[in-house]
């Protein structure tokens, strides 16, 4: 956290003497069109999370063969006037100012990782990255089609539209963020006490992928009301389930997390729906999971 303030720090403090270098020191005359490339860079490489995995010379130099290259556009030809040192000026202050805008976003890429990792990686002991837990899940699938038995999946996520109710003081999308982390902590507590011991539970992006051994469909409805009441009752919050479950044409477990996690996103979509058109809400009865057939 220290070095994130210490870069945005310098960062501000580069930025407050690049706009003021003109007063500073008379020969340098820095172009309005550069001044406009510099700061429109340093805002796109802070905004777009995965620029800071983007290898360092790409970001360096990309936006200094652009700007060379608008220059160029321009009619401005650098190599055969007397402009070139003021052109390479500029060419070194967006390759800075590209570095330290990657370096902070960087640490706040950091920084939300740490967050997460606290407030889920670490609540229950069933609990662990989909990377990682999808082994054992494989296992399980193989050994649900080798004896015949029922097995099924659940996509579990959150509808984001309810953080608002929890957190109705929310407003910057740094805020939104955390909060939504928060959220998924405590979903991720309640499924560690809602569910058996045998049951494998992981975090994929942001949501949890739940593997049900001996779990057929009709058990699902039944389960999925459960977890339903149980995180509306201790958060006030809603979940959306999604679920499939192994059958002649879904038999591998890629197909399965595919089914379910389609299954969740459409129920999204119809509680987005419902909302627009002004429908009462479903009742828990009406919960149920639809799925996609695939061919």
């Amino acid at each position: 956290m220290k070095r994130l303030r210490f870069l945005i720090t310098i960062i501000i403090l580069w930025l407050f003497l690049l706009y003021s270098i003109e007063r500073l020191s008379e020969p340098i005359n820095i172009s309005a069109m550069a001044y406009v490339f510099i700061a429109a860079v340093a805002a796109l490489t802070v905004l777009i999370p995965r620029l800071h995995q983007v290898p360092v010379w790409l970001i360096v130099g990309g936006p200094v063969l652009v700007f060379l290259a608008l220059k160029i556009w321009q009619g401005h030809h650098p190599q055969w006037d007397k402009a070139i040192p003021l052109v390479v000026t500029e060419m070194s202050f967006i390759a800075l100012t590209s570095l330290l805008a990657r370096q902070v976003n960087h640490m706040l890429g950091e920084f939300e990782k740490a967050a997460a990792d606290l407030t889920i990686g670490m609540v229950g002991k069933s609990i662990c990255p989909f990377a990682t837990g999808q082994g054992e899940m494989y296992r399980e699938v193989r050994r649900a089609r080798t004896h015949q038995r029922p097995l099924s999946i659940m996509a579990i996520g959150l509808e984001e539209k309810t953080l608002l109710a929890l957190l109705p003081r929310m407003l910057a999308e740094a805020q939104q963020a955390m909060g939504k982390h928060i959220a998924l902590s405590g979903i991720a507590k309640v499924l560690d006490e809602e569910l058996e011991d045998y049951h494998i539970i992981a975090k994929q992006n942001n949501h949890f992928i739940v593997l049900l051994p001996e779990t057929d469909q009709k058990d699902l409805t039944t389960l999925e009301r459960q977890l339903y009441e149980a995180v509306s009752k201790r958060m006030g919050v809603t979940l959306k389930i999604g679920s499939s479950s192994l059958s002649n044409s879904v038999v591998t477990f890629e197909r399965l997390v595919e089914e379910a996690t389609v299954a969740m996103e459409i129920r999204e979509e119809a509680a987005i729906d419902m909302e627009a058109t002004e429908e009462p809400s479903p009742s828990l009865g009406s919960l149920t999971t639809r799925h996609r057939t695939l061919s």
